[in-house]
This record gives structure tokens, C-alpha cells and sequence, in this order.
């Protein structure tokens, strides 16, 4: 069958090629190309939305989607509704409208609950998952992996939808879930069709440029603003103890917020100047030495009987029993912490740190190569020292202050 597009208010069907064949008509997936539809102009099909359809009549259009089922049309009216919300509710219905659950087939749902149930993950993937599953997937939960399987237009129409509505990130977190979801119910039921996700390409995101600059870190620590009662003192050096040394640890480490959130006082090695982040990504604990400022930052912050007792090194102030949760002081000119993790990175690389130490430092994996696979981390903490060492010297010539200034927490 032609198809024919509409460009603009008035722009008219073509006529069918001949006399036994129907016009089927497009129109964008655009709320201003659908208002320039002319009333009592019959149905449209919307372009790239499987099987929706806007129908003009008189004095009304409403939305409507189809779908062959056993060869047979099904239609499901949808109602009048701005275009974004038609499409929101065509993702749905299509899914909908499909054949039966035959007996013994796995709902997505279900495959989903099984996974996280008998999979190993990090909390922070566990928050993840459940959180995308229920907001970006939630319409196709009822669906069968048979069905999803067999629909590669629809996970690639559901990529670009939340590329577009949630960005790039988010639709790569989501085809990553249905990817891990599908396959691993696969490895229990070989017959089913390969996964939907390989119809569709993770989009590419570029590093962020996110290291400090020597400027930029001395604002972080300490800054005077002018403001309309005069000037503002704001930075690192004005929170108090319990933020202070939280920002200072991040610093110095170059840990990821919640590995040090995480911390209690059996992880930190005062005497021996060594910190253990139990909690990480990946679930791989690391080690790594503490720098002689480190040492003497938390020596001091330990004892200076402005946080009240606890196990966890960063008490939380309000919650009993607990500890800083996503710690943010921006109102005080701190900018996001991960800001600090792309800074430790990049001034060991200009000390002249080997690639491996820095990922060692970082709890990265090693990886690369095959012999990185008899490397024991573990005993190359200490071998470390120098390079945290010259690391914080480094931060506080930026800085201009020296380390009894960072750890003066009366």
C-alpha cells in the first residue's frame, strides 16, 4: 500500500495507485503535526508507533491502536489525548494486544523477581534495577519473554523513547536490565528466540571532564563571596568536623561516596595507616595506605569530641544507629562529589603514577593483560605510601595551607 505523509496543514492524500487499493496516511509522531490534521480527514497512522492511529472526524480526533493477533485485528480505542501521552499509552496497549499466555511461559515479571532473588548484586544495582524496572518497563511487565523475544522493533522503539524522555544514560541502564533478565531465564529455556537487545546499539557517552582545576580546588576548600550584607565565607573549611573530614577523605582517597559513607572504625588503621573500603562497586573490597595528612586528619577528627561515639567513621547526625547517606553541600559551594574521584585520577597521572597503582588506588580491576592475573594486590599496598604521600603534598601546595590547618577541628 502507498503511504502518504502529511507536511503541512493543508497538504491532501494522494490518491491510491489505483481504484482497488486504499490510501493509508501518515502523519509524525509530533503533537503539532497531528493539530494540523484536518477535521473529518478519516484515520492516520501514526508514523514509527506501532499501530497507532489518530481518526479526524467532524469536530474530534481520538487515538486508536491495532494489532493482528491470530490473524485477526484487534482494536483498542485509546480516546482523545495530547500525542505524548498517546504514545506513552500505545507502548502499553500494543504489548496488550497480543496472543494468549500459553501455559508454562515466564512473564517478564516473573524472570525479573527470579533474577534479582538467585543473582549476586551490589545494593546500589539492586536500588537500580528495581527502580528502572518499575518506572521505564513497567509496561512490560505482563508481557512473556516468547513475546519480547520476538519483538525487536518494540525494544527499539521503548531505547529510543527513553533516550529521548531520560537520556542516553538511562536507556542504556534499561537495555543492559532486559538484556541480563532475558538471558539469564535463557540459560533455563534454550528454545527461546535470541534476545531483543541485540536489535539496538548502546549509545556512546563521552567522559566527563569533571578534575578540578588548581582554581577550582582552592574554591572548593575555601572561598570568600560578595554579597549584598557583604561577603560570605563558603567551601570545605567552613562545614563542620563531621562534613570536613568526610570532603577531606574523599579527597585524599579518591573513594567512591558510598565506599566511604560505609566506613566504620575497624576499616581505618590509624597506626598502621592503612583504610579498607569494605563496600564498592562490584562488591570488591580494597585496600589502600593512608596518606601522613589522612592519618592526621582523621587522628584528629576522631578525638575532637564534636561527633558523638559511634562505629561508623561519618555518623549520621539525624538518623540513630546510622551513617551519612549521599552527602551533598552544594548551598555551601561543594560541588558534586564525584568531582573529586575524576581529580584524584588526574593529578596522580600528573605526578607521573603508574597506570596500575592509580587503578590499584581507585579499587579498580587490574585486567588488561594476562599477567595482571598474578598480580596479589593485596601485598602492594604498602609499595603505595609514596604515591599518596605525594598526593596530598601536592593538594596542599594547591591549596596553600598545611596539613595542621586541615585538621583543626575545635
Amino acid at each position: 500500500m502507498p503511504v502518504i505523509a502529511i507536511r503541512n496543514a493543508t497538504a491532501a492524500a494522494k490518491p491510491a495507485a489505483s481504484t482497488s487499493e486504499k490510501a493509508v496516511k501518515s502523519v509524525p509522531a509530533t503533537q503539532k503535526a497531528v493539530d494540523a490534521l484536518p477535521f473529518d480527514s478519516g484515520a492516520w497512522r501514526v508514523a514509527g508507533i506501532p499501530g497507532l492511529y489518530v481518526r479526524c472526524r467532524a469536530k474530534t480526533k481520538s487515538f486508536y491502536i491495532q494489532r493482528r493477533v491470530d490473524s485477526e485485528l484487534v482494536r483498542r480505542n485509546l480516546g482523545a489525548m495530547p500525542m505524548k501521552d498517546a504514545k506513552d499509552r500505545a507502548t502499553s496497549a500494543w504489548a496488550d494486544l497480543k496472543q494468549k499466555r500459553a501455559p508454562g511461559q515466564v512473564t517478564f515479571s516473573e524472570a525479573f523477581a527470579r533474577y534479582m532473588e538467585q543473582k549476586s548484586l551490589a545494593e546500589a544495582t539492586v536500588t537500580n534495577y528495581r527502580l528502572n524496572f518499575r518506572t521505564l518497563l513497567n509496561c512490560w511487565h505482563d508481557r512473556t519473554l516468547r513475546d519480547i523475544g520476538g519483538d525487536r522493533e518494540g525494544m527499539r522503539i521503548l531505547q529510543q523513547r527513553i533516550k529521548k524522555e531520560n537520556g542516553p544514560a538511562k536507556a542504556n541502564q534499561v537495555v543492559r536490565l532486559v538484556s541480563a533478565v532475558y538471558n539469564w531465564q535463557r540459560k533455563i529455556d534454550p528454545t527461546l528466540p535470541e534476545t531483543p537487545t541485540t536489535a539496538v546499539e548502546l549509545a556512546s557517552i563521552a567522559a566527563r571532564d569533571w578534575a578540578y582545576s588548581d582554581e577550582q580546588l582552592r574554591a572548593w576548600w575555601h572561598a570568600i563571596e560578595k554579597t549584598k550584607e557583604g561577603k560570605m565565607e563558603r567551601g570545605v573549611k567552613t562545614l563542620s568536623p563531621l562534613k570536613r573530614a568526610y570532603w577531606l577523605t574523599a579527597l585524599l582517597t579518591g573513594a567512591r561516596p558510598r565506599s566511604i559513607e560505609h566506613l566504620r572504625w575497624p576499616d581505618v588503621d590509624l597506626e598502621g595507616k592503612a583504610i579498607r573500603f569494605r563496600v564498592t562497586k562490584g562488591d570488591r573490597p580494597y585496600s589502600v595506605p593512608m596518606s601522613d595528612a589522612l592519618r592526621a586528619i582523621l587522628k584528629a577528627y576522631k578525638n575532637c569530641n564534636s561527633v558523638p561515639p559511634s562505629d561508623w567513621v561519618f555518623p549520621s547526625p539525624t538518623r540513630a544507629e546510622g551513617h551519612l547517606v549521599d552527602v551533598k553541600n552544594i548551598k555551601e559551594g561543594v560541588s558534586a562529589k564525584y568531582h573529586l574521584r575524576h581529580t584524584f585520577r588526574t593529578t596522580l597521572t600528573a605526578l607521573g603514577i603508574t597506570g596500575d597503582q592509580i587503578r590499584l588506588l581507585m579499587g579498580h580491576s587490574l585486567g588488561g593483560d594476562v599477567s595482571s592475573g598474578y598480580i596479589s594486590a593485596p601485598l602492594l599496598v604498602e609499595s603505595l605510601r609514596p604515591a599518596v604521600n605525594a598526593l596530598a603534598a601536592q593538594y596542599l601546595k594547591i591549596l596553600g595551607v598545611t596539613i595542621v590547618e586541615l585538621f583543626v577541628f575545635a
